[in-house]
């Protein structure tokens, strides 16, 4: 394997786009709401490009669009909790994706939310949140990749995860070969 930079990547047509946009409908996802704060206001936003990096340390990494609010608000604030949605917080997930209109600190109306001054916004019924500082942010074509340590982990009452996937939202049940 060669060492190849984001300038050699082939350039894919119109047909293979909509061919990966299909296979990445069909990679299941844990939904997740990043928050963070930056000059006294919430920032938030739904995404499923999140997993764990490493436990020691113990670290995640995320990809955000650029240029979104919640994008521009991690970058200056270097801090971030990511919220994993719990089943049945599908309204939620939607609300802060933003194809409802909300924006900005509409967002917040709705959830259960601890909101300190000295931390971003933290879901208390979400499955599980983790407090992370921004270590190290990459950008790739539209997208930033960040590195993240985490600092504090919160784990809900729940076990399971709101998972994304075929364009819907779930719950990953056992499989029939696991309950036997």
């Amino acid at each position: 394997m060669g060492n190849r930079g984001a300038a050699n990547l082939i350039v894919a047509t119109t047909a293979d786009l909509d061919a990966f946009r299909e296979a990445m409908a069909r990679l299941a996802a844990t939904v997740h709401i990043v928050t963070t704060r930056s000059h006294g206001l919430r920032h938030g936003i739904t995404m499923t490009a999140a997993c764990s990096l490493s436990v020691d340390p113990m670290s995640m990494v995320l990809s955000i669009r650029q240029g979104s609010a919640t994008h521009d608000a991690i970058l200056a604030s270097r801090r971030l909790c990511l919220n994993m949605l719990a089943p049945g917080d599908d309204a939620l997930a939607m609300r802060f994706s933003g194809a409802l209109g909300h924006r900005g600190e509409d967002r917040f109306a709705e959830g259960d939310w601890l909101c300190t001054s000295d931390a971003p916004p933290l879901l208390h019924s979400a499955a599980a949140a983790l407090q992370c500082d921004l270590v190290e942010a990459h950008g790739f074509g539209t997208h930033s990749v960040l590195l993240c340590a985490v600092r504090h982990v919160h784990l809900g009452s729940g076990a399971t995860a709101l998972v994304y996937a075929n364009r819907r939202y779930g719950a990953v049940q056992p499989s029939t070969a696991a309950r036997n």
